[in-house]
C-alpha cells in the first residue's frame, strides 16, 4: 500500500522518516522548501512547525508560498509533522486520528479515548529530535520558529507554550478544546503565571463562531482563557485572538491560519 502524508502534496518537498524511540513511534517528516532556497545558499528562514500534517500540511504551504507572491509573507520553511500511515484514504484518516489523540493531549483522559495524554513525549521528540534534525541539514533560522496546531493540535500548542516557551518565537493556537483532561490547560497557566511575570513570545488564538457545542464549549472556553492571558500583563507577551464568525470546527483551520501567519509572519517581510 502507498504511504500518504497530505491530501494533496504540494511540489518543492522532501519527506523524512524521523523515530521517537522513546514513544515508540516513526513519524513521517515533510518539508517543504523556500523558492529561493538554491538560488540563495547564505540566506537562512523562518521555520513553520505544523501537527496533523495529513490535512494541515500541504493547506499551510499553499497559503505561506500564495501570500509570500503577494508581497504579504517572507519565504519560509514549513515543516509538517505526521505519521507513515497507508492508503486508502479512510483507514489513513482512522490510523491519524488514533495517533494524533495519543501525541496531541496534554494528559490522559479516558473519556477521550484508552490513548490519551502523550504531548509531553512528543514535545520532547520535537525539541531533541526533529528540530536539531532541521537545523542541522536546513537553513532553518533558530530564532525564528513558529509552531502551529489546531483542535488537538491546538491544545498542543497551549502545552508547548506553558512548558518550553523559549522553544518557539511564535505559537499559533486554534480551536483547541480546552475542557479536555478537567481544564488542565488553565491550570498549566495558573502555575506558569505563579512563576513567571514574563512570556516574551507571540501567541495567535483564535476559534470558530460555531464551535459552541455542549460536550465542548469551545467558544466560552476560548473568551474565558483569552480574558485570563490578558489580565496577566506578561512582559514581552505579544497576544493575537479572533473569532471567525460563521466558522464551524472544520471551516475554521483555512481562514485561522491564513491570519495567524500573517499575524507572526508579516513583521519579517522585508
Amino acid at each position: 500500500m502507498a504511504s500518504i502524508d497530505g491530501l494533496a502534496a504540494p511540489s518543492s518537498t522532501e519527506v523524512r522518516i524521523l523515530t521517537a524511540p522513546a514513544i515508540p513511534q516513526d513519524y513521517r517528516i515533510s518539508i517543504a522548501l523556500p523558492r529561493s532556497y538554491a538560488s540563495q545558499p547564505e540566506r537562512s528562514y523562518p521555520t513553520i512547525y505544523v501537527t496533523d500534517a495529513i490535512v494541515l500540511f500541504g493547506m499551510i504551504t499553499d497559503i505561506t508560498r500564495l501570500m509570500n507572491l503577494c508581497g504579504q509573507f517572507p519565504e519560509t520553511i514549513i515543516v509538517g509533522i505526521g505519521y507513515p500511515v497507508n492508503d486508502p484514504l479512510d483507514e489513513a484518516l482512522t490510523q491519524w486520528d488514533n495517533l494524533r489523540a495519543r501525541d496531541l493531549t496534554p494528559i490522559a483522559d479516558l473519556s477521550h479515548g484508552p490513548q490519551t495524554g502523550g504531548a509531553p513525549a512528543f514535545l520532547s521528540f520535537i525539541k531533541t529530535d526533529l528540530i536539531p534534525m532541521i537545523e542541522r541539514e536546513y537553513r532553518a533560522d533558530p530564532t525564528s520558529r513558529v509552531l502551529a496546531g489546531f483542535s488537538y493540535g491546538g491544545l498542543f500548542v497551549l502545552h508547548a507554550l506553558f512548558h518550553q516557551p523559549d522553544l518557539f518565537k511564535s505559537y499559533i493556537a486554534g480551536s483547541p478544546p480546552l475542557t479536555f483532561g478537567n481544564r488542565v490547560t488553565f491550570t498549566y497557566e495558573a502555575e506558569y503565571a505563579a512563576a513567571h511575570t514574563d512570556l516574551a513570545v507571540n501567541l495567535y488564538f483564535g476559534v470558530g463562531g460555531e464551535e459552541e457545542e455542549v460536550e465542548w464549549p469551545m467558544v466560552s472556553e476560548y473568551y474565558k482563557f483569552a480574558a485570563r492571558l490578558q489580565s496577566r500583563k506578561y512582559e514581552g507577551f505579544s497576544l493575537t485572538t479572533h473569532v471567525f464568525e460563521n466558522c464551524t470546527h472544520c471551516a475554521a483551520p483555512a481562514p485561522f491560519f491564513q491570519a495567524g501567519l500573517q499575524a507572526v509572519l508579516s513583521e519579517r517581510q522585508q
